[in-house]
């Protein structure tokens, strides 16, 4: 609670406290005491008050940088614009970029069941899940045109978190058979088939770019907040930990 006590007392408090209550109506009914032994349901281990600030503010924020970073990156007149709008693929896709593919759409249909039987969906927008989802779009999409391109590249970006669940994964709810396989395999999948994408020839890889990389981050942001922030509070699911973090032991 220390960034609360830092937040009263000061001159904008009023209106942080209207945020707070506005906060608590519109988020469904939580615990203050977090369940540390599961990792599905969300508690106020993070006060209202913070929740509402960062809402507001942080979605303001990523979605004026989004704006920015678009046009500094790909607007007209600018290099990626010419060569999303010049690119043509040197190849067909081959037995092995089928098979990619095909391993990509099992592990994710695999993790939607887990995730229906479980009757929380809505995890399916976890980070990872999304990119998955991306990746499938991207080699199954015309690569005549610039979106699949795009979103390719923002990727690109963005993949540590895929690292970053291989490194620290949290498995505490994992019951299903294959469940913990398919965990591992998807996020395996999700670093390895960029890597066939870049020497392919079949996808557009653009200059490296300070412009790029934000507008990557700041969609990335977006995505997390307002989106998944929203569905989280109005769900009341730990969607990508934004209620409580993965336990330290």
């Amino acid at each position: 609670m220390a960034v609360i006590s830092r937040l009263k007392g000061v001159w904008w408090d009023p209106f942080a406290s209207r945020l707070e209550k506005w906060m608590r109506g519109f988020a469904v009914d939580l615990p203050d005491e977090t369940d540390w032994k599961q990792s599905v349901q969300g508690s106020w281990y993070v006060h209202p008050r913070q929740h509402a600030l960062e809402l507001v503010f942080l979605s303001s924020t990523f979605a004026f940088a989004s704006y920015q970073f678009y046009w500094q990156a790909l607007g007209p007149g600018t290099l990626n614009r010419y060569l999303l709008t010049h690119f043509v693929p040197t190849t067909k896709a081959n037995w092995s970029e089928k098979l990619m593919l095909s391993s990509l759409i099992a592990s994710y249909g695999v993790t939607l069941t887990h995730k229906i039987w479980r009757r929380n969906v809505l995890f399916m927008l976890q980070p990872c899940h999304v990119n998955c989802l991306l990746l499938i779009f991207t080699m199954m999409a015309r690569k005549t045109s610039a979106l699949p391109h795009i979103l390719f590249n923002i990727y690109l970006h963005t993949q540590w978190g895929g690292v970053a669940a291989l490194l620290f994964p949290d498995l505490r709810d994992h019951k299903y058979l294959g469940e913990t396989f398919n965990f591992f395999a998807e996020h395996i999948l999700i670093l390895l088939a960029p890597i066939y994408m870049i020497y392919s020839g079949r996808y557009l890889v653009l200059p490296t770019s300070t412009d790029m990389a934000l507008l990557s981050f700041s969609l990335f942001s977006l995505f997390h907040s307002p989106l998944l922030h929203i569905c989280a509070l109005k769900s009341g699911l730990n969607l990508n930990y934004l209620f409580t973090p993965p336990p330290s032991k």
